[in-house]
């Protein structure tokens, strides 16, 4: 009856409400990098996971602001002293309190999972269990930052307490990202990342936190929740006092468990990226229905490179997610295609599955991806054409970006097509040595001063 009366006449259900309806209008309304690759919000449960804690960079301050406004109702009714006199002990209120904001708290971040596992679903993605550390540690930190908010309101009963409560998790909440976040300039060292619950942009579809981060931020927000907890049915100052210890004892088992640098916090899913192979031909698990596609094309470009020296002998799917600075893995005895980054090669037929294969004579860009150039894009379009005869825009996420350029990397091609069959073939070996290790300009290899 008691936790009825509070579900009601509280913020509790306005609390949840809010999370669901700003989370909900940032993944529908704006479009953000959850809809794109390499990392779609519909394609892996995981990675539906990792953009809700992402989005706690918004929400958490909306929680422990809630938190806040509904811990001053005792202070804003008057009632402090009245309910210091009764016999019935301060836990039992402050735990129906706290069940019914921190539960329809937590239930608006499920809520908006719920939406995910539909969108998925809906959009025939990827569903495994990898999921549920995620949500739970997120949940977890959801209700350790609504408990914390009630605490900071039944503690500083000021009208200020609450917006400036929500201020504070904002700004603490943004330099924890920052720290996470791989290209930018952390202000807090990467170990205090994790003490807030929200987590940087997942960079593939393949990803997901790592059982060290998950012991930590479990420890960490069960620390936090409980001395929350107590700071607001503790009515002395040495039961606020000894209050802390959970919180002490929460940092001291998770700070050793968080990550010292940003990339140790995310490892890849072992059920997504999962090899399934058919002879030399292997793809992930997430992209199963790719094999068979693959299958016919990928054997007939292997067989086109086996006359390099020292030839590529596999094809393989890069599970790793892709990197934002730096180029991508490569190996002399593997090429590798990357479904994430480049979601053309999801829907590609036979032909660009071939010329995917034989891109840079088997080898990726050495570009950042977000930094591709028309010398590097012609340097390894002439490397595929080498094997196929045919100069062709590549299967890439820039093949429409460098349309209007094709006709001067056309005419490159047909410089490097007049030299003799056996320069083109000891250039084609350079180009991939060039590429193998990321040094000098691959075109300069192919055709000396071309494209300047």
């Amino acid at each position: 009856m008691i936790l009825r009366t509070e579900l009601r006449r509280s913020i509790a259900p306005w609390a949840g409400l809010a999370l669901v309806v700003v989370a909900l209008g940032f993944l529908f309304l704006l479009s953000g990098p959850w809809w794109k690759a390499p990392a779609s919000w519909t394609a892996h449960s995981t990675t539906a996971a990792l953009w809700l804690r992402f989005l706690l960079v918004f929400l958490w301050p909306i929680v422990v602001g809630a938190g806040a406004i509904q811990g001053m109702r005792d202070s804003r009714s008057s009632v402090v002293e009245l309910l210091a006199t009764t016999s019935r002990p301060g836990w039992q209120r402050a735990a129906r309190l706290a069940g019914a904001v921190g539960g329809l708290s937590v239930a608006g971040y499920l809520v908006v999972f719920a939406v995910g596992a539909v969108e998925i679903l809906a959009h025939g993605g990827f569903f495994s269990l990898g999921f549920l550390p995620v949500l739970l540690v997120g949940s977890l930190g959801v209700l350790a930052g609504s408990w914390l908010g009630l605490a900071v309101g039944r503690l500083l009963p000021h009208p200020l307490a609450a917006p400036g409560a929500a201020v504070l998790a904002f700004v603490l909440t943004v330099l924890c990202w920052m720290s996470l976040e791989s290209g930018l300039e952390p202000v807090l060292p990467t170990r205090l990342g994790p003490l807030a619950p929200s987590l940087a942009e997942p960079r593939g579809e393949m990803v997901t936190t790592t059982v060290a981060l998950d012991l930590g931020q479990g420890g960490w927000f069960l620390g936090l929740a409980v001395t929350s907890f107590l700071l607001l049915s503790a009515r002395s100052v040495r039961a606020r006092l000894l209050g802390l210890l959970p919180l002490v004892a929460g940092a001291a088992v998770a700070l050793p468990l968080f990550p010292a640098v940003p990339a140790d916090a995310l490892t890849t899913d072992s059920v997504a990226g999962r090899k399934v192979c058919d002879g030399p031909i292997c793809v992930s698990e997430l992209h199963r229905d790719r094999l068979a596609a693959l299958r016919g094309p990928g054997r007939e470009a292997l067989a086109m490179l086996a006359k390099l020296p020292d030839p590529p002998a596999r094809i393989e799917e890069q599970v790793r997610p892709p990197s934002v600075t730096g180029p991508a893995p490569r190996d002399p005895h593997v090429v590798y295609l990357d479904f994430q980054r480049n979601d053309l090669l999801l829907t590609a037929g036979a032909d660009d599955l071939r010329l995917a294969v034989l891109t840079g004579a088997g080898v990726p860009s050495c570009e950042p991806p977000s930094h591709s150039s028309v010398p590097d894009q012609a340097a390894r379009a002439i490397g595929a054409a080498y094997f196929t005869g045919k100069l062709e825009p590549l299967p890439e996420f820039t093949r429409n970006w460098f349309k209007r350029e094709f006709g001067a990397i056309e005419q490159v091609w047909n410089q490097f097509r007049a030299l003799p069959p056996d320069v083109q073939a000891t250039r084609i070996v350079a180009l991939r040595q060039a590429l193998l290790t990321c040094r000098g300009e691959p075109l300069d290899v192919l055709v000396p001063g071309a494209l300047r």
